[in-house]
């Protein structure tokens, strides 16, 4: 057998045979049945301390060091088509479900609008704020009474018993070999190096120097649980050929193994289990954005984060805990503060972190200090207080839109509180163009956006007018920000909250569409079309990234489609009107609508998955 690695988080001692040989079938493999089988015999001995001040200098490869994994198809893969099916079938949800629930479930007057009554589904829209339940109520002509709508099967059809082979259900012969399975050492070292660079600057929830350290050392390797979810997020960024080729595909390999171990509990150690929540919520594993997903497992972060005391100042405490634990955790906490207040803002669904149940102090240079004892310059500070000050004014905004404060006030609080919050807070934002001051505007313009296209639905007429000035505004911004962050090649950068803020900006266009259509404005009409579909090469830029992106494309050509059909029947009752018709009318009137529309409009192709059949070597 190749190298057998224990890992029970309390005592990660290793086990490797003199040969150290690896065939091209069984190779890279972590002894998961009998770490198991250990783990609690493990958890009664005296633990060695899980972090070694002494860093290593023996030059040792990264563990596992065998690299004999295939270079087309991985043994781990073919041998269980099914799971790459389940991929595929789980894209084509996440893409076909939104517009099918847009055609038929907001409409439908039956729960049974997709399913019997006994299996039907529902889809809460969240608050007035999220940009579900505000574009549901347009497409209901401002009607936001409902809360809950009938909605598409989003999960594959299963047996009411687990069959031996169901995908995703069964006790894999592979299990043992598949969780402890890793990429080709090329492949890995790269999704590491895109990790720390692309990700962790801005979302620093792993000690990079341990982790670093911990990677090369056989004798003390990192948690199989973080290592795998950080390949995971790696992924996402990665410009591997063979991760971008199948991406998809990659991404739902290394989540699935991630995900088991979760599921095993294989992991002790609940500073990691926050790690690798956070970590998850960059993959969409399916279109459920209840059980799964960001949302989910920001929420099960805040959980474990609140059992832990991540959330309180031990500034003052006479804890024995290690200062670079303090300051890992105090990093964390202020990364899932601001995951947790974003994810809320775009579900339109409760903060899960409130401000008074913390007292937890803003970062400090201090703060950047990592296990080897100097400070991690990559590490983006200013950015991490900036985005953490706004995401207090935005959990103010939720607060002021949520269904208890509106149910006390009778109506929705004036938001020039907020508005000069804001306003101070774009004043001190220092200027650049780098990724992080680009993506802190897209940050400001959403929060912008989403606040005042709110009001605008109960505002009087001059401050309704104000609101839309400042609604226009903030959604060109959001445009020119990506314009920007595609010209530069780092979109892929982007968390969740990309789609946040491309979303409010198209629904924002598709609202000033509609007005402009109702009151026969063309040329207004033509403008808001154009900045519709400007989105659309954004949204497929995301696409390669977030498969969310490709239903949010389907789901604005749809309504782009519909809004077109709405404008030529204005227009055909402009044509039979007995008004006298001057010359530019008559022109007007017999424009070709319908071709204007179509040079305008160009469909977005289907995502190519006949890719997935060249496989990584995993």
């Amino acid at each position: 057998m190749g190298t057998v690695l224990l890992l029970p988080r309390c005592d990660r001692t290793v086990a490797a045979d003199s040969s150290e040989r690896v065939t091209p079938v069984i190779a890279e493999k972590f002894d998961v049945v009998e770490g198991l089988a250990r783990k609690n015999t493990s958890q009664r001995q005296v633990p060695r301390p899980r972090r070694q001040a002494e860093p290593q200098t023996d030059g040792a490869n990264p563990l596992p060091s065998a690299e004999a994994f295939a270079p087309t198809v991985p043994a781990s893969l073919s041998a269980d088509s099914d799971a790459s099916l389940e991929t595929v079938v789980n894209q084509q949800l996440v893409e076909h479900g939104l517009v099918d629930f847009f055609q038929h479930g907001i409409s439908s007057q039956s729960w049974a609008a997709f399913d019997r009554l006994s299996e039907a589904r529902s889809c809460y829209v969240g608050t007035s704020l999220s940009n579900l339940a505000f574009l549901v109520g347009q497409e209901r002509s401002g009607d936001n009474s409902h809360l809950h709508y009938p909605i598409p099967q989003i999960h594959r059809i299963v047996p009411w018993k687990p069959e031996p082979k169901t995908s995703g259900l069964q006790l894999r012969q592979s299990l043992e070999s598949d969780l402890g399975s890793f990429p080709a050492k090329d492949i890995r070292d790269a999704l590491v190096e895109a990790f720390f660079t692309d990700i962790h600057p801005l979302f620093p929830v792993v000690d990079e120097s341990e982790f670093r350290q911990s990677h090369t050392n056989k004798e003390s390797p990192p948690p199989l649980l973080l290592f795998q979810a950080i390949l995971l997020a790696g992924a996402h960024v990665c410009d591997h050929p063979k991760v971008a080729q199948s991406r998809a595909l990659v991404k739902a390999t290394l989540f699935r193994r991630a995900k088991t171990l979760w599921d095993l509990r294989f992991e002790n150690d609940r500073i990691t289990l926050v790690q690798a929540a956070l970590l998850f919520s960059w993959h969409v594993e399916n279109p459920d954005t209840v059980s799964a997903n960001s949302y989910y497992w920001i929420s099960v972060a805040c959980g474990i984060a609140f059992g832990l005391g991540m959330h309180r100042n031990l500034t003052a405490s006479t804890t024995a805990m290690p200062v670079f634990t303090r300051k890992l955790i105090r990093r964390i906490w202020w990364t899932l503060f601001q995951a947790a207040v974003f994810s809320a803002l775009d579900h339109g669904r409760p903060l899960l972190i409130r401000r008074d149940d913390t007292d937890q102090p803003p970062l400090t240079e201090e703060d950047l200090v990592e296990f080897d004892g100097t400070k991690n310059q990559k590490i983006c500070l200013q950015y991490s207080i900036h985005n953490s000050t706004l995401c207090e004014i935005v959990a103010d905004l939720l607060d002021m839109f949520s269904p208890g404060a509106l149910q006390r006030s009778g109506a929705p609080q004036h938001t020039s509180f907020i508005d000069a919050r804001l306003a101070s807070w774009l004043m001190l934002l220092p200027q650049g163009d780098d990724f992080s001051q680009l993506q802190l505007r897209l940050h400001y313009n959403a929060a912008v956006l989403h606040c005042h296209r709110t009001v605008s639905q109960h505002a009087d007429a001059s401050s309704l007018s104000s609101s839309q000035r400042i609604c226009a505004g903030a959604a060109e911004t959001i445009l020119s920000i990506f314009g920007t962050m595609i010209q530069e090649g780092t979109v892929q950068r982007c968390y969740f909250t990309a789609l946040t803020a491309i979303m409010a900006s198209a629904i924002h266009f598709i609202r000033d569409l509609r007005l402009a259509a109702e009151h026969n404005s063309t040329l207004l009409a033509l403008q808001s079309h154009a900045k519709l579909e400007s989105c659309f090469p954004i949204l497929k830029e995301l696409a390669c990234y977030w498969p969310t992106a490709n239903a949010a494309l389907k789901l604005f050509q749809h309504v782009l489609d519909r809004t077109k059909c709405t404008m030529n029947a204005h227009f055909d009752i402009t044509e039979t009107s007995t008004e006298p018709i001057s010359l530019s009318d008559k022109e007007f009137a017999t424009t070709d609508w319908e071709y204007i529309f179509s040079t305008l409009h160009t469909d977005a192709p289907l995502p190519d998955w006949s890719s997935l059949e060249a496989r990584l070597a995993f």
